[in-house]
């Protein structure tokens, strides 16, 4: 382990491993090659191409390529040394493999794919411990910030002068839905609830009792996008913030925190924690507000965490309001296990 070790560094290496694996399989036999070789290189391909993806996306959101290149952070180095041993590992065995010929393990494929996951969690968190530093007045998540700004788009664009279309209002919703996947993944949590993991904090938020994770708004079922003048907005508000989902058993139909509003407003677990608590966006968006010049009271400033997606949803409901949207009797098409 090299004391001069950093992301930067590290990550090099072990795209340097992944190289190296490439090149053994480049210069086999492919003459006996079968699936599960081809598969191979397809899956070191792959690696190496989210690696530098994610490389190259993550360093412009802390400030600059070079200081999460050069970051020494401890959590990251280990995270890293470890990966690094892994790949080092799998590398050994094509070595081996391409000595003494024969088809190849179809478990390394499997292995190469998990090693993949592993090195793109492993940069997420080290991205977010850097932003975390650089950000020390804000709790809220890298991943969480990510998909927030994909949410002020459409206010971004209004002041720019810009009107949106029909296109336009599909290509923000899709564009928030994405976010929300390029920064976690959600899974079935249990018998009855579904959960969202983010990758850069490993923060679990969870919506209890749904069957499926509905990828409308309930105000967008309301009012369609194009029907109004008034610019539509993704950043949460007192009319905006619902879904409607189905419960579990698929019997009834309940609102539920749209899950691009609880992601992007949820911060990073304490240690020992894995649930993520969450801030609520329509508190923030109240203190951020001008204050009065003759009002001589401290200025609002809102801080109170919630401790799960359902504290959360009960606090908009009972301090913000729940407007009335119209509901249907059958199930809803636009569901899905995002």
């Amino acid at each position: 382990m090299g004391v001069l070790d950093s992301v930067g560094t590290l990550l090099a290496e072990i795209a340097n491993l992944i190289a190296d694996g490439q090149r053994i399989l480049s210069l086999s036999d492919k003459r006996h090659w079968g699936q599960d070789e081809r598969e191979q290189e397809r899956a070191l391909d792959s690696v190496l191409d989210e690696a530098r993806k994610d490389f190259q996306e993550l360093g412009p959101l802390v400030n600059g390529r070079s200081q999460y290149e050069h970051d020494r952070r401890h959590d990251s180095m280990e995270e890293l040394r470890a990966i690094r041993a892994k790949f080092q590992a799998l590398t050994d065995k094509l070595k081996d493999w391409s000595r003494s010929g024969g088809p190849i393990d179809p478990t390394w494929v499997r292995e190469t794919y998990s090693l993949k996951r592993e090195l793109h969690r492993a940069q997420c968190r080290a991205a977010m411990r850097v932003f975390t530093s650089a950000r020390e007045a804000s709790q809220r998540c890298l991943g969480a910030f990510i998909v927030q700004r994909k949410q002020r788009a459409p206010t971004r664009d209004a002041k720019a002068g810009i009107k949106p279309d029909e296109n336009t209002y599909r290509r923000y919703f899709a564009d928030e839905l994405l976010a929300c996947k390029n920064v976690g993944a959600f899974q079935r949590f249990g018998d009855q609830d579904i959960a969202f993991v983010c990758d850069f904090c490993d923060g679990h938020l969870v919506w209890e009792d749904i069957e499926r994770m509905p990828t409308v708004r309930s105000s967008t079922q309301a009012v369609p996008p194009g029907s109004s003048d008034k610019p539509v907005s993704l950043l949460a508000n007192d009319s905006n913030w619902q879904a409607l989902a189905l419960s579990n058993c698929g019997q009834h139909q309940k609102q539920i925190i749209f899950a691009p509003v609880a992601i992007a407003n949820h911060i990073i677990p304490t240690h020992g924690d894995w649930e993520a608590k969450l801030l609520c966006p329509l508190c923030e968006a109240i203190g951020e507000q001008p204050q009065d010049e003759d009002d001589d009271e401290e200025p609002y400033r809102p801080d109170e965490e919630f401790d799960d997606v359902k504290s959360l949803q009960e606090h908009l409901e009972w301090q913000h309001g729940s407007s009335t949207l119209p509901t249907t009797t059958t199930a809803d098409n636009n569901c899905c296990v995002m």
